[in-house]
């Protein structure tokens, strides 16, 4: 496979050098994924690259596990969320409530992603645990049984699984998370099915976009920059710009 270093950096550089919030734990995460990785590929190069490339490709078996047309369904949405923003001063029929709704939106559409990067990260993780798996019968397991996964695991991953906010993702999954706009914030319903309860809880609209929603998106970000840089390291000058990024 030939590698266009020049072209991986630029896209590595897009990640870290847009208005990101959170920034720092941005490159925490991404750091963190990429250690996790290398123990990875120490074991088996192929499988990695193979089960990294999945979310793009598919596999050699399946195809159809690609999740390349969410991907970018997800990045059209977010574009265009972006423009409504910027346009705000322009447009005359801006809406706070269409705002919020989309806002809310975009949040739903990164979680869904999120939660197709937890199956390559659970199959990664069994492969560095020498425990058998099958992307197949993962890719099918709900978000919660993924997260569960990985919190079991012998490796460390709750710096990943504390970035999914479990009321949220579960009030937005059954579309009982919304803005209010009457108490200018957004209102969830926490439907607990062992427990059998159920509870309301409101979060501030500087949580959700500051924090909540931002760390959803980190782990796309830094499950696509790890991906990369881990395609730099055959090419000693580009990985060395690629890890000052993040130093």
């Amino acid at each position: 496979m030939v590698i266009n270093s020049v072209q991986l950096l630029h896209d590595f550089n897009e990640i870290f050098s847009n208005d990101t919030v959170a920034k720092n734990k941005l490159k925490m995460v991404t750091k963190r994924i990429f250690d996790i990785f290398n123990l990875a590929t120490d074991l088996s190069a192929n499988e990695t690259f193979e089960l990294i490339s999945s979310f793009i490709l598919g596999t050699e078996e399946n195809e159809l596990i690609s999740d390349k047309e969410a991907y970018d369904n997800y990045i059209n949405y977010h574009l265009s969320l972006n423009e409504y923003i910027k346009g705000r001063g322009e447009n005359p029929s801006f809406s706070r409530m269409i705002l919020a709704n989309m806002e809310t939106e975009d949040f739903k559409m990164a979680f869904e992603l999120d939660k197709k990067i937890l199956v390559r990260l659970v199959c990664i993780d069994r492969l560095v645990n020498h425990q058998d798996f099958d992307i197949q019968k993962v890719y099918f397991e709900s978000a919660g049984a993924l997260i569960n996964r990985l919190n079991h695991s012998k490796i460390d991953w709750s710096f990943l699984t504390c970035l999914l906010d479990r009321r949220v993702r579960n009030a937005s999954s059954h579309l009982d998370f919304y803005y209010d706009i009457q108490s200018s914030m957004f209102v969830g319903k926490d439907v607990n099915n062992r427990k059998k309860t159920i509870s309301r809880f409101s979060v501030s609209p500087e949580e959700f976009l500051m924090e909540i929603k931002p760390d959803a998106t980190h782990i796309i970000q830094g499950f696509i920059a790890a991906g990369i840089l881990l395609c730099l390291r055959s090419d000693k000058e580009a990985y060395k710009s690629a890890l000052s990024m993040i130093s």
